[in-house]
């Protein structure tokens, strides 16, 4: 399969990619309506990039991954990327006094800074509560939440999956929690969309931010943002530009200034390819490569950060004892075999495979290769 996929993508055929979590891996086909698409806008860009013909065509594309995803449109819209849009639900929220601002350890870095700078202007406690890992099950995050939080809750940040540990949170279940603190969760669903489904009111989240690049096709970088109807009249964009204060929130968020639009309006070409992959059958075998990943790892005497249950299809994460960060990624470079290499919450070292339709099982085993050797010499290996 990697050698006839492979071709529809532009990487480098000598370096395997066993990181598409990080970035995502844009197609030549979307390349090429990109270049069409800009061709377009600079034939006439005083019309093209008018709100009066952008705004229609950015709101097309956003009722596109909306129809996709399963999310109500009047809901959703296209942002930036993750980061702004964590940025506008954080700016824009008010944590009632006395109740606390909840953040898990293993949230992504910049989120728990901007939760941490929202509280300090407002006044608000925030608990960052350290998650077990290798995280057992459900019951043993609860016990780790009433362990550390006392009282009240207004907000708890959580990932659908966590970026670093690839675990696969229970958002019901921990959406329940926080529900009978009196508090929502605000979610960061940054490998969510075109990798597990969303389902946020039915999770009884108040918002959903997340990356559309990572796992559909298209250019980065495209950003996805859902809000409940408590909240989608309150939430304004971080930055201050003609459209902010518009009632309509896919308005609200389609001229952050003068930007490109171009890979937000390639979105709807990105899922045609995505779909064709999955109707082909080509996702469920890179969950399969993913489950190779994870055996032969293990056997090698790398120990994954959570239960089968808690593991998403096509994202994986281990724990490397004995091995620092900077020697795993040196080495995986040194081989061109890249995979994500790092600390975790706690210090510890971690690596995390997430296969795609261009990888093939030799890809997996030049990776546990590697890894395998590096453990050996450590003594913590088999």
């Amino acid at each position: 399969m990697r050698a006839e996929r492979l071709r529809d993508f532009p990487l480098d055929p000598g370096v395997v990619m066993l990181n598409h979590a990080s970035y995502g891996v844009t197609t030549h086909e979307s390349m090429a309506g990109a270049e069409r698409l800009r061709r377009g806008i600079e034939a006439d860009p005083l019309r093209v990039l008018g709100t009066d013909e952008l705004t229609p065509r950015l709101r097309a594309q956003a009722d596109a991954l909306a129809a996709a995803e399963s999310l109500d449109p009047s809901l959703t819209t296209l942002c930036a990327n993750a980061t702004s849009g964590a940025a506008a639900v954080i700016d824009s929220v008010r944590p009632r006094p006395g109740a606390a601002v909840v953040v898990l350890d293993t949230e992504y870095s910049s989120v728990q800074h901007a939760w941490e700078v929202k509280c300090e202007r407002t006044g608000a406690p925030v608990i960052r509560v350290p998650v077990p890992v290798p995280l057992d099950g459900v019951s043993e995050l609860v016990g780790a939440l009433d362990a550390a939080v006392p009282g009240e809750v207004a907000y708890l940040q959580l990932s659908l999956v966590s970026s670093s540990a690839a675990i696969h949170f229970p958002v019901a279940e921990i959406s329940a929690w926080a529900g009978e603190r009196g508090g929502r969760v605000v979610l960061d669903a940054a490998h969510g969309p075109g990798h597990v489904p969303l389902e946020p009111e039915a999770w009884n989240v108040a918002a959903m931010f997340g990356t559309v690049h990572k796992w559909y096709p298209t250019l980065r970088p495209v950003g996805l943002l859902w809000l409940d109807e408590t909240l989608v009249d309150h939430v304004r964009p971080a930055e201050v530009s003609l459209t902010w204060d518009s009632p309509d929130l896919v308005e609200r968020f389609s001229w952050p200034g003068t930007f490109d639009p171009v890979p937000r309006l390639g979105v709807e070409c990105a899922i045609g390819q995505w779909r064709a992959w999955r109707d082909a059958g080509e996702l469920e075998e890179c969950r399969k490569l993913a489950d190779l990943a994870s055996a032969l790892l293990v056997e090698a005497g790398a120990v994954p950060t959570a239960a089968q249950e808690l593991t998403p299809p096509r994202l994986r994460a281990f724990l490397l004892h004995g091995l620092s960060p900077d020697e795993v990624k040196a080495d995986l470079f040194e081989a061109d075999v890249r995979a994500w290499v790092g600390p975790g919450a706690q210090g510890e070292c971690l690596v995390r495979v997430s296969p795609h339709v261009y990888n093939d099982a030799g890809d997996v085993e030049k990776l546990v290769a590697r890894v395998r050797a590096l453990l050996r010499r450590r003594g913590g290996g088999r």
